[in-house]
């Protein structure tokens, strides 16, 4: 019970998206589901019951924010993340994840699952079979279009990033002579900022380019030492002086104390890629995180043309989602401490980003993109 009331009173002082997840879902829930599963875990001294309890609310909850329970798989692949190539900024994630309590907590929730018989939902499903390829590359009939899909986004430490270089590389050269470029991000759903912006973004530009966002925190005793660890004094600036914006939801966010600027920025490579024509960028619902700070970037920067329908957000203040430790079990669950703002004050988790050209109701967004290159010519 202590586990369970500690997680429910610093969500409500840590995790901002609170007020979205009640907005989309027409009304204030999430109290009720907090005491649904509180019962349960009143009437039972079963840790199956509480690890299920926990699991469950937060699935009811929705993952607005990147909420969700962190299971075994994923914290042994984010703990050794964080020991192998983790930044000095970062010292407090590393800090949670390899604490003893943590470390014990998850091998009891492992043997627990494994008495369970219970299959870890975040594990990577069981195939002998090649990877299923992440980009996929063709020229238009014509010639004069390159078209490029690409799934996730892979961080620097994966051999799909180093893969996915490679052949990103050859595709330029490929579409050198063409007009114009689409990349689809339709099913898309993020990973890594620094793929987009050192294999998008920097090969095909020949000026800086970046956008700035303001994006609200709330500097309770969980998040702190994370905001000790990544902005410094300087860029931390009272709730009260954010600026007036005609969108702002407040209703939701009052344990906001802070906000930050939030820059997205790219540098050109040193080398430039010898496509130079028009960039679209195919988005949708899937589009979030990752994929979303490009397509924030495409848009605010004007670096690509956005084509499709609204995208499912939360790409403004990309940090690494922070952890709730919870003190007696050493489960934990993670949520994104940055609330980014879109430039009219609304919530980038809530509206999300709508494309620069709308897709028709049922016509697929390279449809559309094909008929406004047809206009433009």
């Amino acid at each position: 019970m202590e586990d369970y009331d500690y997680l429910v009173r610093t969500l409500a002082d840590s995790y901002l998206c609170m007020g979205v997840r009640d907005r989309d879902n027409t009304g204030d829930l999430s109290t009720d589901i907090f005491q649904e599963y509180r019962e349960l875990i009143q009437e039972s001294d079963s840790d199956e019951m509480f690890y299920s309890a926990v699991y469950s609310a937060l699935f009811r909850l929705g993952t607005y924010g990147h909420l969700q329970i962190v299971e075994p798989d994923a914290y042994r692949s984010c703990r050794q993340a964080y020991e192998d190539d983790s930044p000095a900024d970062r010292a407090h994630w590393r800090e949670v994840l390899t604490d003893p309590g943590t470390v014990q907590g998850y091998e009891k929730l492992q043997a627990l699952l494994d008495t369970m018989g219970a299959t870890d939902s975040s594990a990577a499903p069981d195939d002998s079979g090649e990877p299923a390829a992440n980009l996929h590359t063709l020229i238009l009939p014509g010639g004069d279009v390159g078209y490029v899909k690409i799934d996730r986004f892979p961080a620097e430490h994966e051999d799909a990033y180093e893969a996915d270089r490679a052949a990103l590389w050859a595709f330029y050269q490929q579409a050198a002579d063409c007009t114009d470029l689409i990349i689809d991000l339709t099913d898309n759903s993020g990973g890594s900022e620094v793929y987009w912006q050192q294999l998008l973004a920097a090969p095909l530009t020949d000026r800086p380019l970046s956008c700035t966002h303001y994006t609200l925190l709330a500097d309770s005793a969980n998040n702190h030492p994370y905001i000790e660890d990544a902005f410094s004094p300087e860029e931390l600036h009272p709730i009260a002086q954010l600026p007036d914006l005609p969108e702002l939801e407040r209703d939701g966010i009052q344990a906001a104390t802070h906000f930050v600027e939030s820059t997205l920025s790219v540098e050109p490579a040193a080398e430039r890629a010898p496509f130079h024509g028009r960039i679209w960028v195919l988005v949708g619902p899937a589009v979030y995180s990752a994929s979303e700070s490009f397509a924030v970037f495409c848009q605010e920067t004007g670096f690509a043309t956005l084509v499709g329908s609204p995208t499912g957000g939360d790409g403004i203040g990309a940090l690494d989602p922070v952890f709730l430790q919870l003190p007696n079990s050493g489960i934990l669950v993670q949520f994104t401490m940055m609330f980014g703002l879109n430039s009219d004050g609304s919530s980038s988790e809530e509206a999300g980003t709508t494309p620069d050209i709308l897709s028709p109701a049922g016509e697929p967004a390279l449809v559309t993109a094909l008929r406004a290159m047809e206009g433009e010519t």
